[in-house]
């Protein structure tokens, strides 16, 4: 799963106009973060930690789409995968939640935030160093060092938080994490496909502005 992850990011970043897209996908999965959170645990007033895990999902998704904007000129308006991206995070939360209430007997709100935070920020710290080594984009790179330090200062917290209430009902992190893995490569497979035709349109479209330019050469 690594080495397809980090060949599709090295290849989406070659383009500016796909990693444009790219980043803003990136917001969207950030944003559909924050507001779970901000429909779940945080409909209330909540703790110190659920509100600094809300503000930096908020910032986060901020931060990607000024990003996006950047590479591609102006505010963006298109994703890549954006159903995709949906799907993947949608499915996780709700597979997870069925999953820990075969265990629990009844839902329990705070262990489905804790399972799918502590799925999300696993793969993120998987996801984003891979990203910042592929990147070419000197900005990028640097706001993903900055969110990677963010993630790594409460996922060990929420982690510990996540491992302990499964260890109560009698349940494994790793189950979880396994359920999380088949999810993200359905999602990698539908980003891969994405990827190889966007770089495809912009090969075809630079042959054809090539074209008038050797067909002068060769009157020349």
């Amino acid at each position: 799963m690594r080495d397809r992850i980090q060949a599709v990011l090295r290849q989406l970043s070659q383009s500016p106009r796909v990693e444009a897209r790219w980043l803003h996908t990136l917001s969207l999965m950030e944003f559909i973060g924050a507001r779970k959170i901000s429909r779940t645990v945080a409909d209330r007033h909540p703790s110190l930690e659920v509100l600094g895990h809300l503000a930096d999902e908020t910032r986060h998704a901020f931060a990607f789409k000024r990003l996006s904007a950047e590479l591609g000129g102006a505010e963006p308006s298109d994703f890549l995968c954006p159903e995709a991206a949906g799907r993947y995070f949608q499915a996780l939360d709700h597979e997870l939640a069925t999953w820990a209430t075969g265990y629990t007997g009844a839902p329990d709100m705070y262990l489905h935030y804790l399972l799918t935070t502590t799925a999300i920020e696993r793969r993120a710290m998987v996801l984003y160093p891979l990203y910042k080594a592929a990147s070419r984009h000197p900005g990028v790179r640097e706001e993903l060092g900055r969110i990677v330090t963010e993630e790594q200062s409460h996922r060990r917290t929420i982690e510990d938080a996540c491992v302990a209430r499964l260890s109560a009902v009698g349940a494994s992190l790793d189950a979880a994490l396994a359920l999380e893995e088949r999810l993200f490569a359905a999602f990698i497979t539908e980003l891969e496909a994405a990827v190889a035709g966007e770089l495809a349109s912009d090969a075809l479209l630079a042959a054809t502005l090539a074209a008038p330019e050797q067909a002068t050469r060769a009157v020349k």
